[in-house]
């Protein structure tokens, strides 16, 4: 095993489905600044994600019904430039595909355009199919994103685990068989019961990727703030955690401001200085004649 995945290369549409086929895990990875996306691109992960996390940490929302497309594309523009390899896949912001078919490919298209996405992505109900068929239609490849939606955390009365019952598990498969019928390339499925997620990535033919719902998917996706807990928004507990870097930043900054205040910061030799004949030709000038 290897944290560095060997010649990485560009991930596509197609690729990714040859990974499904083939049970080759797929990464993906919700980034929202240029340096993770370096970092990240370098070592081969599949898929970069730009959702609305990285608004919310950012720019200090508590809603991400408040994230808008400039923000959005704000941070789009900064993880477009740092990757080459990963397929980069954008949120669509709250409003900005559910009105109709026409807004829906107007707002992917700037992402596209404006932002230097490859792929967008939708939260899908079979009532939103038209708008996400529409998208998919004007070339631009779509992923869905179901079980919890945090835009639609009002009508889903929270952030609760989807498909705990029979009931529900039964919708959620088949409004994902549903969804599948509009041309996506691949799903996302946040905080789903690992059974139903196994469920729906055996019955469709595309890319399932789990965040937050099990490893029995075609793939995984988390948020990197939360994997290196750097974050100014609540981790979720499926999150897990690979680094601290909240906690490293804590202790570094911590001692910035203790060395400051005991004066040990900046050293006296590492600020520059005057050549000393210059210095002594400038205090000469200095001097106030009697």
């Amino acid at each position: 095993m290897t944290d560095v995945a060997e010649r990485p290369r560009k991930t596509t549409i197609r690729r990714l489905q040859e990974m499904k086929r083939a049970g080759t895990p797929i990464t993906a990875l919700g980034v929202y600044e240029s340096v993770t996306a370096s970092i990240a691109d370098s070592l081969g992960v599949n898929i970069f994600m730009t959702g609305p996390s990285g608004p919310m940490s950012l720019f200090g929302h508590t809603n991400p019904m408040r994230i808008g497309m400039e923000e959005q594309l704000c941070i789009l523009r900064a993880v477009s430039g740092s990757t080459r390899h990963a397929l980069l896949n954008a949120h669509m912001p709250f409003c900005s595909f559910q009105a109709s078919p026409r807004d829906a490919v107007l707002n992917a298209a700037r992402l596209v355009a404006e932002g230097g996405a490859e792929t967008v992505k939708c939260d899908a109900t079979v009532r939103l199919a038209p708008n996400i068929r529409a998208i998919v239609d004007a070339g631009i490849p779509v992923i869905a994103h179901m079980g919890v939606q945090a835009m639609r955390h009002v009508e889903q009365s929270g952030y609760g685990l989807k498909g705990a019952t029979a009931d529900e598990a039964k919708r959620l498969i088949d409004d994902a068989q549903t969804v599948a019928e509009t041309g996506v390339f691949a799903f996302l499925l946040e905080h789903t019961c690992a059974d139903v997620a196994e469920i729906i990535a055996k019955r469709i033919s595309v890319p399932v990727l789990s965040l937050g719902s099990g490893a029995r998917t075609d793939g995984v996706c988390i948020v990197s703030g939360d994997l290196l807990n750097y974050s100014a928004v609540r981790r979720p507990a499926h999150a897990g955690r690979m680094a601290d870097l909240a906690g490293e930043i804590h202790k570094g900054l911590g001692r910035y401001a203790g060395a400051v205040r005991d004066g040990s910061y900046p050293s006296a030799n590492s600020a520059p200085q005057m050549p000393k004949e210059q210095f002594e030709e400038f205090s000469k000038r200095q001097e106030v004649p009697e």
